[in-house]
């Protein structure tokens, strides 16, 4: 999920961004990170943006009454439109936000930073419409996990480690509650072991508890981090 159209630069792709909005939200992988996501919205949360909204999958997850979808592809704004009819959705660049200043109380971003060719200059924009004390949900894939060839995608500008992104957060003026990965690199060979498929999804719904574990912090699948934009 993106929402920039430097991931998918050819008009000869749309096949292909086709089938990765339909792909969008299914599997264990993406439900780990939702969870993720939902544990952190603000009750008090009344006006949500979710950058790089793709076909709507992470909506029922945010309480899609409340969220406002932007992406680049009008392909998965289609699908979007189809699952969540009453959805508020915008084409648009995720580093040219087309919102007004402190619009957001909350803003998600699931697999979008990755994508972009300037990172700092979306999160100046990210910030410019939270509202002050807002809240910044990001994941994207860890650098630093142990197969990166599972991440293989010509689309991505670059991927962050925990300190490199903590570090780029705090230079767009966000203050950092969290950085963490979650998702554990054994649960990527779970086809060698005896009913594997098992074992790999009951890691995946306890990969926030085991990404505490000392030697496992900075080894997730997933980074994930936790900003706010600093009272005015």
């Amino acid at each position: 999920m993106t929402a920039t159209s430097a991931a998918f630069p050819s008009a000869g792709r749309h096949a292909d961004i086709e089938r990765h909005f339909a792909r969008r939200g299914r599997g264990e992988d993406f439900d780990m990170e939702a969870r993720w996501i939902a544990r952190r919205l603000p009750m008090s949360a009344s006006r949500i943006l979710d950058i790089g909204c793709g076909n709507g999958a992470l909506f029922p997850w945010i309480r899609a009454s409340r969220v406002t979808g932007i992406d680049f592809a009008q392909a998965g704004l289609r699908q979007t439109r189809t699952c969540q009819p009453a959805a508020r959705l915008a084409c648009g660049d995720g580093s040219s936000l087309p919102f007004a200043d402190n619009s957001f109380d909350v803003i998600t971003a699931q697999h979008v930073i990755e994508h972009l060719p300037d990172a700092g200059t979306a999160l100046a924009q990210w910030r410019r419409v939270l509202r002050p004390g807002g809240t910044l949900l990001v994941v994207t894939p860890n650098a630093r996990f142990v197969d990166p060839s599972v991440f293989d995608d010509p689309t991505h500008r670059q991927l962050f480690d925990r300190r490199e992104l903590n570090s780029l957060m705090q230079k767009s003026g966000l203050i950092v509650n969290r950085v963490c990965t979650i998702g554990i690199p054994s649960i990527r060979k779970y086809h060698a072991i005896p009913s594997g498929w098992r074992f790999r999804r009951t890691i995946l719904r306890r990969a926030e508890w085991l990404s505490i574990v000392p030697g496992l912090r900075d080894s997730g699948q997933s980074l994930c981090c936790m900003a706010r934009k600093p009272l005015e």
